[in-house]
């Protein structure tokens, strides 16, 4: 009995059992079963990596997760397989082994439509460890572009690949190869990540501006925008931009008064130009423009005019005179004497500052028709000596003349006699002496006055290069011979000879420079060197600008070509500043260097090209065949304009005659030349016939 309740307990607990069994076997049913006619696999993505790649270093360990997308009811379960798992292997919740190094790919595969799959490619080797960014922060304008670029390390990774990110495209939006375009005016993160899953990434911040409203400016016209006068022939006419014209395109006028009219015409020779911006207008040589002259220059077709006053340098030169007096002299009084007048050469009105007067003296300011006045020094001198009168002069056009009036006063009891300096510099080798010496026997003369009139001289002291001799007519000298820059001095007495009781003292200074070199050469406008004429053609000039001492004195004129061909100043002068000029004297244009510095330390070379061109000229008449006889070229107007076979002259037309004689026979030459830009320097024929 009881065993057949025990038979009957397990029976009901077996059948327990199976009942549980079949029910948890009806809910496990797989959903592929239980929703397949309500749901759908849309697709299988792998959510943690940025590209479905995969760079792992040997033995490294990665965990894929995965997204299913769906519609209805449906499982999302996944299974996960290897191509290859010699290289990586994958376990049932994703996650990836790296065993050697290769490339093999892993599948994720959806449980309920093994049609839907994501695939990985997997590469054992280097992975990306860090990426950076050429810029971490710029600015863009709307619709400008920037090129991001970037650096990885290692330098070598398995994968270089980059994925370019816009965290908004509407301010900006970013190509594959790193090429960002502003879109609109706000703030946009641009992210480069490395496309390999190592999840190494950087980013740059760009903010975006509005573009800049470029504002619509009207054309702007050609106008003369400035004139300056080059020199009494020439004018430069600068314009505000460029513009194509022709010398019948100006037009140049002058005049003397400002409340007249622009009567006088000049006539343009030529112009040239480089940029078309900038001009030079040579004018005719019968044109040229004087002090003073008010100059208006138009261009019609741009309805452009400018005006300037033509004003030459303002100039300071400094004039000594020397006036003998006996004590008691009554000045002023005489109008036969003069030296009681100073009439400056001035322009318009000028200022009078007078110092230093001897004793018994005053003066005043006169004035005269030109409105300029003169000083009028008057009174009597009371006493003997040796006064140096300064008289600055300042006219209105900013002119100065520097003017020392030297009175000697002296009576027969006292001898006067004024101390003397003089100044020099090393030059040329004089004859049986060496190089750069500088002799001078009559160098410095002294003179006293007063007394008897008749005197002794005695030297003092004196430096051994200097020496005191007396010329033939009984005029005492100092005289000095050196090679060597420096100060030199002699003192001498001077003694009445009828009186040994009446004597003064004279010192004499030579202060000597080092000489430099200076040369100055002159071409035509192709290079040519001016060759000599013996004519006045064109004439060198330099003036030293020492105000102070007597380098003022230097002023040298000379020919060009008279020393060589081309060469118009070769000199030895002091260093220092010096203006140097070369004059067409037919009355052309001239060319100018104001303010040259000749110094010791450099080559002081000088090219001038002069605005002409060398026309060499050859003769049509055998017997009279060398032209280099032919004496002067005449133009229509009289005006010489050469002599010889050379001949420089500006562009223009010419008609020139010339004559020679030659074995009693007397020849006539004509010469038409037309000579243009093009033309330049040329060979031309002259009609030679016999009288």
């Amino acid at each position: 009995m009881k065993e057949r309740r025990n038979i009957l307990s397990v029976r009901r607990f077996l059948a327990w059992v199976i009942a549980i069994a079949v029910a948890v076997s009806i809910l496990t049913v797989p959903q592929t079963e239980s929703y397949a006619a309500s749901g759908k696999i849309k697709t299988v993505a792998v959510t943690n990596l940025p590209a479905k790649q995969l760079t792992l270093k040997k033995g490294k360990t990665f965990t894929l997760k995965t997204k299913v997308t769906t519609t209805g009811k449906i499982s999302k379960k996944v299974t996960f397989k290897t191509s290859n798992k010699k290289i990586v292997t994958v376990n049932t919740k994703g996650k990836i082994t790296a065993k050697k190094k290769g490339t093999a790919r892993i599948y994720v595969i959806s449980k309920a439509d093994k049609k839907k799959k994501c695939t990985i490619t997997v590469t054992v080797g280097t992975p990306v460890t860090k990426v950076k960014l050429n810029k971490t922060k710029a600015n863009l304008n709307v619709g400008k572009s920037l090129t991001l670029k970037t650096t990885l390390s290692p330098k070598k990774p398995s994968n270089k690949g980059i994925i370019w990110k816009s965290s908004n495209t509407k301010v900006a939006t970013v190509t594959s190869k790193g090429v960002v375009k502003a879109k609109k005016a706000g703030t946009v993160t641009i992210t480069a990540t490395a496309k390999d899953g190592s999840g190494k990434k950087a980013a740059c911040r760009i903010t975006v501006k509005k573009a800049a409203v470029t504002p619509v400016v009207p054309e702007v016209p050609v106008v003369i925008q400035n004139v300056s006068i080059v020199n009494k022939a020439v004018l430069q006419v600068t314009l505000n931009k460029a513009k194509v014209l022709q010398t019948s395109d100006f037009a140049v006028s002058s005049k003397v008064y400002g409340y007249g009219s622009f009567v006088r015409k000049c006539v343009i020779d030529h112009l040239e130009t480089t940029d078309n911006i900038t001009y030079k207008l040579y004018l005719d040589k019968q044109d040229i423009f004087y002090n003073g002259d008010i100059v208006q220059v138009s261009v019609p077709t741009l309805n452009s005019t400018k005006e300037l006053t033509y004003r030459t340098k303002p100039t300071e030169i400094t004039i000594r005179s020397e006036v003998r007096r006996k004590k008691g002299t009554v000045v002023g009084t005489s109008s036969s004497d003069t030296s009681g007048v100073y009439d400056p050469d001035v322009q318009g009105y000028a200022v009078y500052t007078v110092s230093n007067l001897p004793t018994g003296l005053s003066y005043k300011v006169v004035d005269d028709a030109d409105q300029s006045g003169y000083l009028q020094f008057y009174g009597t001198l009371k006493e003997t000596g040796i006064w140096e009168t300064k008289v600055d002069v300042v006219d209105e056009l900013g002119n100065k003349i520097h003017y020392i009036k030297v009175w000697k006063v002296y009576d027969e009891r006292a001898v006067i006699a004024q101390d003397v300096t003089k100044y020099g510099c090393l030059s040329f080798p004089t004859p049986n002496k060496p190089n750069r010496t500088y002799t001078v026997k009559y160098g410095a003369q002294i003179s006293p006055i007063g007394g008897s009139g008749n005197y002794k001289y005695e030297v003092v002291s004196k430096a051994d290069c200097l020496d005191l001799v007396m010329s033939k007519t009984g005029v005492q000298y100092c005289s000095i011979d050196t090679d060597q820059a420096g100060e030199y001095t002699m003192k001498v007495k001077i003694t009445d000879s009828l009186n040994v009781n009446v004597f003064t003292y004279c010192t004499v200074t030579f202060i000597i420079k080092p000489g430099v070199l200076l040369q100055i050469t002159a071409t035509d406008l192709d290079g040519n060197k001016i060759k000599y004429t013996g004519i006045d053609t064109y004439l060198c000039r330099l003036e030293s600008q020492w105000k102070d001492n007597s380098y003022s004195d230097i002023s040298y004129a000379r020919e060009v070509g008279e020393i060589s061909d081309g060469m118009a100043m070769y000199s030895y002068v002091p260093e220092g500043y010096y203006d140097i000029s070369i004059e067409d004297e037919r009355g052309g244009a001239g060319v100018y260097a104001s303010d040259y510095y000749v110094s010791a330390a450099a080559t002081n070379e000088v090219t001038f090209a002069l605005p002409v061109y060398q026309q060499t000229v050859v003769s049509d008449n055998t017997d009279f065949a060398d032209l280099s006889e032919m004496g002067e070229w005449q133009d229509e107007n009289g005006v010489v304009q050469g002599k010889g076979r050379y001949l420089y002259l500006a562009v223009g037309n010419y008609t020139l005659t010339g004559s020679a004689e030659k074995n009693g026979v007397t020849y006539q030459a004509t010469l038409q030349i037309s000579v243009t830009d093009t033309t330049r320097s040329a060979t031309v024929t002259a009609h030679v016939v016999a009288k």
